[in-house]
């Protein structure tokens, strides 16, 4: 079973974080997530026909990449 809260790695500007992430449901049953910064949202992305993208936030594209990877990565454990 996924869980609905993990935490996944993430590189900017050269340091690595841990962003806080949740599952939220949506209308259209594609899960999005929610992704915390030191309990400050940074952005909420889905996963949208095989690409990442971000529903709100200021992320470069190459971020939210990134951050989704890493998403990809916790949800195959």
């Amino acid at each position: 079973m996924q869980n609905d809260h993990f935490k996944v790695p993430f590189n900017q500007a050269g340091n690595t974080y841990t962003v806080q992430v949740h599952t939220e449901p949506s209308t259209d049953d594609v899960d999005t997530y929610v992704c915390q910064l030191n309990g400050e949202r940074i952005t909420q992305v889905r996963k949208d026909m095989g690409t990442w993208k971000q529903l709100w936030g200021e992320l470069k594209e190459a971020e939210v990449q990134q951050i989704g990877q890493a998403i990809d990565q916790e949800l195959a454990r």
